[in-house]
């Protein structure tokens, strides 16, 4: 005796929902990927430790721009590379120069490290570290965010109302 399969007509099959398409909020937020290659991969613990030593100034630096959402310096596992990961709001080269005006010494201090790096220090040579982050800057697949349409200061704000 063979299985009975029963025929669908266009009736039996379920009507699908027509769900509602809604526009892309817009992406305030910019990221920045930077893959900064060592001359010696055996100086990355030096590295990592003057980060540390100065990460009290970077969280004052960074929390004072009140438009960076986050940053990371994270190493690569194999020691070759460090990543600077950030995200931020605004346009990529007043983001830099802030960077420059507020951490330009610290900035001097990694990239005394890292190959290529541009013309030291950075605060006189602005344009060549714009250029420098420019082509180290791997871009992102996609970045998504819970506040896609909200900047720090906007996010923030509340938690300023007492």
């Amino acid at each position: 005796m063979g299985l009975h399969t029963p025929r669908l007509t266009r009736s039996a099959v379920p009507e699908q929902k027509q769900y509602e398409r809604t526009a892309q909020p817009v992406q305030v937020q910019n990221a920045l990927n930077l893959a900064l290659k060592l001359k010696n991969r055996a100086q990355m613990p030096a590295l990592l430790t003057a980060i540390d030593a100065n990460k009290d100034s970077v969280h004052h630096a960074l929390s004072s721009l009140h438009y960076v959402h986050f940053a990371r310096f994270l190493p690569t596992p194999d020691f070759s590379a460090l990543q600077v990961v950030t995200s931020y709001d605004g346009d990529l080269q007043s983001y830099l120069m802030d960077f420059v005006d507020v951490l330009g010494p610290i900035f001097n201090a990694i990239l005394d490290f890292i190959e290529g790096a541009p013309s030291l220090p950075v605060e006189k040579y602005p344009d060549e570290f714009i250029d420098f982050v420019n082509r180290n800057d791997i871009p992102s697949g996609g970045v998504w965010s819970a506040y896609p349409e909200m900047t720090v200061i906007e996010i923030i704000r509340p938690s300023t109302i007492k």
